[in-house]
């Protein structure tokens, strides 16, 4: 047996997973890909295949683990594509065997999951924070699914409702805030990362395998941790490989939480086309299904309540859900006006028209919206949750970015800046768009609870950075065609919190567009110091307005 032993050539883990080996020292690269020992310690089984498979007594006994383990490992999934039907389908095992295969065996052999409670504790944080506002699963299908995980071992679970799992762990995750904010770059954000990669491992399975409810679910999850990023390039795929799946299983003619899924991923579509100016993958018209505020009968919709925000003292809600949709909807449109194809074909009379229509949508939206749920008021309404504050920032950072990129009055825009430079510099006056007096106001608001919600690791720190920035430069535009006016005093304040925000970002940003734009918000700060100095001056010391000779500016220009 000792002879038989040394001539076997592959080593301990190859052997057993029967897989190719390198014969590499010290490890093969598939043990360097396990993270194992590269060991020859296991006895060779030289029996044939019928006299293994009826077997002695003894032997049977003796052998029985190896063999459960082996017949857990060769046992087919109905959840997973089998490797040689992937083959056929797209050609990757032709490319990369090896590494495909070990890729397989890895994401199968290591579905293992944190304590359970841990897990129950995460799964809370998440139904009561972000799954009320953007329903994505059914509170007690999650919590069933959950524990039907947690009752079978690692080899046995269903990679697809792992990684379920571990979506819902990473989305919690991001949410909770931390007193340290050292820890929250070391902590929070590693172990969001964590689950967000170990879902990651089984994405063959997820996008492959039989397409069912939960598949698009982890897909739109993955989607929604991986819009946070400043690179927008992975969510983009995933999106486009959501919304086929979604179309596959027919999610946009479904109802009850089929329908709330296919609406979470159209929100996700429209909004990172905007960002991105990129088309959706989705087409409006395509879509046969009834929005979510008609969704509310029946113990399938937990109560009527899921996506529903209510005061901190209960007197009004609001359907969020709802809202997000009809915004995405609109985000649909700003990008067909200005990024797409067809919008480059249309007349000057055309274009005005689409933007009128825009504008006309945005107001019915924000009329929609209770007064309670406003972006200058929210934060307090709500009792300062930081959960709900940050979901409301979001909101209310895409409807400045679209009513901002119709009017051209967004910090990117190159006309628009340009003319605050001019006029910064006396030497122009910017041309303001329709409705000034709205706009700045909207700014003003915008500002504020980006001021109460940001910090420099939360979740959605790169999603509403740059409505922060245009907002700002509305009110320096204000501050340059107005010196003396109501909110004067305060508006200095949170210009003056912006500049110093920008400051930081651009010192550590090397995009000469951000420097550019600091460069030109200084200039334009200084210019409004100059010109209220000059103001003050000619005025006697009995006539000042109080909120005039208040307002100071900590920046040397």
């Amino acid at each position: 047996m000792d002879v038989n032993y040394r001539q076997r050539k592959a080593c301990d883990l190859c052997y057993t997973r029967k897989l190719k080996c390198d014969r590499e020292k010290p490890r093969c690269s598939n043990c360097v890909t396990y993270a194992t020992d590269c060991t020859h310690a296991v006895q060779s089984r030289r029996s044939k295949a019928k006299e293994q498979h009826n077997g002695r007594k003894a032997t049977a006994k003796d052998t029985m683990p190896t063999r459960t383990t082996t017949i857990q490992e060769a046992k087919p999934d109905p959840t997973q594509s089998p490797l040689g039907e992937m083959s056929s389908k797209d050609k990757v095992a032709a490319l990369s065997q090896n590494q495909f295969s070990d890729s397989l065996d890895l994401s199968t052999s290591s579905l293992e999951l944190p304590p359970l409670h841990h897990t129950l504790s995460m799964l809370g944080v998440f139904l009561n924070s972000f799954n009320s506002v953007l329903p994505l699963f059914h509170a007690d299908t999650l919590l069933s699914l959950v524990g039907e995980c947690y009752a079978l071992t690692a080899h046995q679970r269903d990679p697809v409702v792992w990684a379920a799992i571990n979506v819902v762990l990473a989305l919690a995750t991001q949410l909770i805030p931390s007193d340290d904010e050292h820890d929250i770059r070391k902590g929070s954000f590693h172990r969001t990362t964590e689950y967000l990669n170990k879902a990651q491992t089984v994405i063959s399975q997820v996008m492959l395998g039989e397409t069912r409810l939960v598949n698009i679910q982890v897909l739109v999850g993955i989607v929604m941790v991986l819009q946070t990023e400043h690179d927008l390039t992975a969510a983009l795929v995933f999106i486009s490989a959501t919304m086929r799946l979604v179309h596959k299983i027919e999610l946009h003619m479904e109802r009850r939480q089929r329908g709330r899924v296919f609406w979470l991923a159209y929100i996700l579509d429209k909004d990172l086309s905007l960002r991105a100016k990129q088309p959706s993958v989705q087409l409006d018209d395509d879509i046969d299904l009834e929005l979510p505020t008609l969704l509310s009968a029946g113990s399938e919709d937990d109560g009527g309540r899921a996506g529903v925000v209510v005061t901190a003292d209960g007197k009004t809600e609001m359907n969020f859900f709802l809202a997000r949709v009809q915004l995405a909807s609109i985000e649909g449109s700003v990008y067909d006006c200005l990024y797409s194809t067809r919008a480059s074909k249309r007349s000057l009379e055309e274009r005005a028209i689409a933007r009128h229509n825009i504008v006309s949508a945005l107001k019915d939206w924000q009329r929609s919206i209770p007064t309670e749920f406003g972006a200058g008021v929210v934060a307090s309404t709500t009792g300062n949750n930081p959960a709900s504050n940050g979901f409301f920032c979001l909101l209310h950072s895409a409807s400045l970015q679209c009513i901002t990129l119709v009017n051209q009055a967004h910090a990117w825009d190159e006309k628009w800046v340009l003319g605050l430079r001019d006029q910064g510099r006396g030497s122009g006056a910017p041309q303001l768009p329709p409705g000034w007096e709205d706009l700045v106001s909207q700014a003003r608001d915008f500002m504020v609870l980006f001021s109460q919600t940001w910090s420099s690791d939360v979740w959605f720190r790169w999603m509403a950075s740059c409505s922060y920035l245009t907002a700002m430069v509305l009110l320096i535009a204000n501050d340059l065609c107005n010196l003396e006016h109501n909110h004067m005093y305060g508006d200095s304040q949170l210009v003056d919190d912006a500049l110093s925000w920008l400051n930081v970002r651009a010192s550590n940003d090397q995009r000469e567009d951000v420097r550019a734009l600091r460069d030109v918000c200084f200039k334009a700060v200084g210019e409004v110091r100059r010109r209220r100095a000059h103001a003050i001056a000619m005025i006697p010391d009995n006539s000042l307005d109080s909120n005039f000779s208040s307002v100071t500016w900590s920046y040397q220009i």
